[in-house]
């Protein structure tokens, strides 16, 4: 069975918006709104905890593709677009924000399970992604703390690499620290800010 998700709606059509709203609390799920505009559907992401937005692709005002950048900075989640047009410029707009899947409405009731299942799925592959890449990102960055301290204990020591190395690992396990943090602390005793890996 699908979980009950709390999903923020944003259609500035009346009637689309009763009948998506409708349909969605239908399928068990808990609707935040519907919002008339964009802009009002940054304002109840930003004041409820929502598990995905569905959003009208042309609104009044603010866009939906602008609404859901806006969204996915302050509160990442799965976004839906809903639109009335199905043409490669339309669908290429939605590639460029923070989009997981669309709809060509009118939507029906059996449209929005697979959708709803579809975005979910490729927001938890974009967020093991990011996870990944920020973790690789901090191993790189330690790396480089460590090669840095190498150098210096080399420098003023006149140990070989495998001794400094060596030493920051003793240090390491005697200190119950990781290595980063003796490197840094040795960096830190001679006065050195760690490397910048972007320089």
């Amino acid at each position: 069975m699908a979980p009950t998700l709390k999903v923020l709606l944003a259609e500035d059509e009346p009637l689309n918006a009763l009948a998506l709203r409708a349909q969605l609390e239908t399928l068990g799920h808990q609707v935040i709104g519907p919002a008339a505009d964009g802009s009002a559907a940054v304002e109840l992401a930003r004041e409820h905890p929502v598990d995905l937005a569905i959003l009208d692709i042309r609104m009044p005002g603010l866009s939906g593709l602008e609404a859901a950048r806006r969204i996915f900075a302050v509160r990442p989640v799965p976004i839906i677009v809903l639109t009335g047009y199905s043409d490669s410029e339309t669908i290429s707009h939605a590639v460029d924000a923070p989009v997981f899947h669309f709809l060509v409405k009118p939507v029906s009731i059996d449209d929005l399970p697979p959708a709803i299942s579809v975005a979910r799925s490729r927001f938890l592959e974009w967020r093991s992604f990011t996870e990944e890449a920020l973790t690789l990102e901090r191993k790189l960055e330690n790396r480089a703390v460590i090669e840095q301290a190498k150098r210096v204990l080399m420098a003023v020591r006149h140990f070989s690499e495998p001794e400094a190395y060596r030493l920051l690992q003793r240090a390491s396990q005697n200190r119950n620290q990781p290595m980063v943090e003796v490197a840094r602390a040795v960096l830190i005793a001679q006065g050195l800010p760690p490397d910048d890996p972007d320089e």
